[in-house]
């Protein structure tokens, strides 16, 4: 069956599964009609030898006993097929003959006792017209079987490619996928039956593609982006020392430069990395013990120089015992710091971040917020996604990539947890991750 299509495979197994039915029923008819036919001519030799017996007790006696043979000529000659038995007494003598009976033949006898004698009937009867009637029967089997498996056959076919129509239609579609039509649907049968919901899977399936296929476009644009310029930075400082000997103080100035330049990139990269291996199984890096308080109290030391220079004012509100969480101490160092560093930047001089760490009802809650611009309602929705920034010009004067936040939320979810933001303009901004403590 390899090299076929499914519908002629379906209509090859339907015909084949036919003809084992009508095989069967077929012979199962014969063979029931094979045995009532001769059981009801059983059953009519049984009633003639029967009605012998009635006869001979009804017109003798044991008067007339001697006179038994001239009874028997008589009722044979009365009856239809009466010939067609045979009499004999206890002593063997035959009393009436039967006459030959056409091959093939069937027969019934019967013992009997009359007037203190015994006598033994037999009766017979043709089975030429059983015969017949079998062999008629099966030759209309046999000929209508071919008929009726090409009818059948051809329906099936045919009813086949209908319910397979909606397969050719996905094949096509598959076949012309490409980036330029990735927004292409299925029309859905309105049956509600396999296909119909195979039709809503595929969309389904289609629609996650694009979605995937959209942010891959835009995740390598907006890298891409983002490497060229530094890129461009790193190619045009190197052009320009290079154009004419200088001062070793000038080649240490570009250096510097293409140093610095090389740590953007550097942590660009790691960002990225990052992002990349947020989309793997969480369970690999959530795992172990982390005393999130103590990561908090860390990350916001690590960062006092920042909050310093630009003079602002920062407060804690941390339990002094630990808070412990399922989970990867790295990744939420990376996650806590990515909210500080976030606060900060868009916090201008002089303003506050607040920073405070509570438990409840078996969660865990950290909030960072800030006395900043504040966030666009409708840009609230999209801080989270890879690249995205509020400001572009302001990202790139604080060297934000747009990736921070994107980074937090993914280790967020890796531990069962979820940032949440909440912004005014003019305000400020408050970022809240959730996360369930440590059983």
């Amino acid at each position: 069956m390899r090299g076929f299509s499914i519908r002629t495979r379906l209509t090859i197994a339907y015909g084949g599964l036919l003809f084992l039915a009508l095989a069967l029923s077929g012979t199962a008819v014969v063979t029931l009609l094979k045995y009532r036919l001769y059981e009801r001519l059983d059953q009519s030799l049984d009633r003639r030898l029967r009605g012998l017996e009635d006869f001979l007790h009804r017109e003798t006696n044991s008067a007339t006993a001697h006179m038994i043979p001239a009874e028997l000529e008589e009722y044979a000659s009365t009856q239809p097929e009466g010939h067609l038995i045979e009499v004999h007494d206890e002593s063997g003598r035959l009393l009436l003959g039967s006459e030959p009976v056409p091959s093939p033949s069937r027969a019934r006898e019967r013992v009997f006792a009359l007037y203190g004698r015994t006598y033994r009937t037999k009766a017979a009867g043709s089975q030429r017209t059983i015969e017949e009637s079998l062999q008629e029967i099966t030759i209309l089997l046999l000929g209508s079987m071919p008929v009726l498996l090409v009818l059948i056959g051809v329906t099936g076919y045919w009813i086949s490619g209908r319910s397979l129509l909606l397969v050719d239609e996905m094949t096509k579609a598959a076949r012309s996928l490409s980036a330029n039509n990735l927004g292409a649907r299925l029309m859905v049968p309105p049956s509600g039956d396999e296909l119909s919901r195979l039709a809503e899977a595929w969309n389904e399936m289609l629609g996650r593609l694009e979605q995937s296929f959209t942010r891959m476009q835009r995740f390598t644009a907006d890298a891409a982006h983002e490497f060229r310029t530094p890129l461009t930075g790193l190619r045009t400082t190197a052009e320009l020392t290079l154009r004419r000997p200088r001062e070793p103080e000038e080649y240490r100035e570009a250096l510097g430069q293409v140093v610095t330049i090389a740590d953007r990139m550097t942590h660009l990269s790691e960002e990225l990395l990052g992002l990349a291996r947020g989309e793997g199984p969480p369970t690999a890096r959530a795992s172990g013990k982390a005393d999130l308080a103590r990561i908090v109290c860390g990350a916001v030391a690590e960062m006092d120089s920042l909050f310093n220079e630009k003079k602002l004012k920062v407060e804690l509100n941390i339990a002094c015992h630990p808070v412990l969480l399922n989970g990867h101490a790295d990744g939420l160092r990376r996650l806590v710091s990515a909210l500080l560093d976030n606060a900060q930047k868009y916090t201008p001089e002089g303003g506050s971040v607040a920073v405070s760490l509570t438990e409840a009802d078996g969660e865990t809650q950290l909030e960072v917020t800030d006395s900043g611009c504040g966030i666009p309602e409708d840009s609230l929705a999209h801080i989270f996604d890879r690249f995205y920034r509020v400001d572009s010009s302001r990202d790139r004067t604080t060297g934000g990539y747009g990736l921070g936040l994107a980074i937090a939320q993914q280790i967020a979810l890796d531990h069962n947890g979820k940032i949440v933001a909440e912004s005014r303009i003019g305000l400020g901004s408050t970022f809240r991750l959730s996360i369930a403590k440590s059983g």
